[in-house]
């Protein structure tokens, strides 16, 4: 059989029998679905199955039939090394496959790309085959505005990579402009705050750390006009006790557009640092719809010994963010 009558073979479109859609319904049957859902479900799986090649050339289709096959998904993904959008253009460098372990590097290029470019935890991995991934900037060349990413991947029972399988990897945004300020003394009087401070109820609470009953449990302060502004973008907006416990109180924006965040801690006078014991985040939607993240640090420090601290933080800020549809597809072998 030739090329073209192979080709023809697979991509012509195939009904699925009887038995592999009651497959399919039986996996997706759920006691609180109703027909018409279940209905859609077995549709569009038919369709799937009947047409892969045609499915994977869609966003939708391809996420749908990798849910319901990774092997198949990615044997119809066409071959991409490289994708441009909103500017910038991702592209595959070189694949090296050895054994139970396959690597690539990726390149992003463009003018918003910088030496701290982050991928934010928008980066996807597609294989057809179970396995753990992660992937780590490499490095940077100001003179092409090129950062170079290493993506590792290894199967999970460590056999072999399978021979002649692809690689799919997508990326939805980036943060440029990232800056770190560690270390950084916070120009606050603590001892001007040693009163008790408003507090607010109904925020909607995104997390908590260190002691975490004690974070789901504690009032919040009542955001006010900004005190000190340790890092662009990162302001303390509220300080003052609590129900015994010393508050402070740091604004991330809109820390789902930038990730700006910190972590503030006070140090005595003889340098010794006291870590706060619980903290908690929450967010707020201003009237004009914007949103507004907070971090609350809280302290176990009694009144009169604010004047003995200063207080002091780790600050993490990025300038922009670029959103963007890349997906690049390339074959699992060894290409230089």
């Amino acid at each position: 059989m030739n090329f073209t009558e192979t080709y023809q073979r697979l991509n012509t479109p195939i009904a699925p029998s009887p038995r592999l859609i009651e497959k399919t319904l039986a996996k997706a049957r759920r006691p609180s679905f109703p027909l018409r859902r279940l209905i859609s479900i077995a549709a569009a799986a038919a369709v799937l199955l009947s047409t892969p090649a045609l499915a994977a050339q869609t966003e939708a289709g391809y996420h749908l039939l990798y849910a319901l096959s990774p092997a198949a998904a990615q044997f119809f993904q066409p071959v991409q090394r490289s994708c441009t959008d909103n500017g910038v253009t991702a592209e595959v460098v070189s694949v090296r496959v050895e054994g139970d372990t396959a690597q690539a590097y990726i390149a992003l290029r463009g003018k918003t790309v910088d030496a701290n470019c982050d991928l934010f935890d928008s980066a996807c991995f597609h294989f057809p085959f179970d396995q753990t991934s992660h992937c780590e900037r490499a490095g940077f060349d100001p003179a092409t505005n090129t950062a170079l990413f290493l993506v590792t991947t290894q199967t999970m029972d460590g056999s072999a990579i399978p021979q002649g399988r692809k690689m799919t990897f997508s990326l939805g945004c980036f943060l440029s402009g990232k800056q770190a300020l560690e270390g950084a003394a916070v120009p606050l009087t603590l001892a001007d705050h040693a009163a008790e401070a408003e507090t607010v109820e109904g925020f909607f609470r995104t997390g908590g750390g260190g002691n975490l009953e004690l974070a789901d449990s504690i009032s919040m302060l009542r955001p006010g006009e900004t005190l000190a502004e340790p890092a662009p973008g990162l302001p303390i907006t509220a300080a003052g006790y609590a129900e015994g416990l010393f508050h402070v109180q740091l604004c991330q924006g809109n820390a789902v557009e930038l990730d700006n965040h910190g972590r503030l801690w006070l140090e005595s006078e003889k340098g010794q640092r006291l870590d706060s014991f619980a903290s908690a985040s929450f967010t707020d939607l201003t009237e004009e719809g914007a949103r507004l993240d907070y971090q609350e640090f809280v302290f176990d420090v009694e009144p009169e010994d604010l004047a003995n601290y200063t207080l002091h933080g780790d600050f993490y800020t990025a300038s922009a963010r670029i959103d963007g549809n890349w997906r690049i597809t390339f074959p699992l072998e060894n290409a230089a």
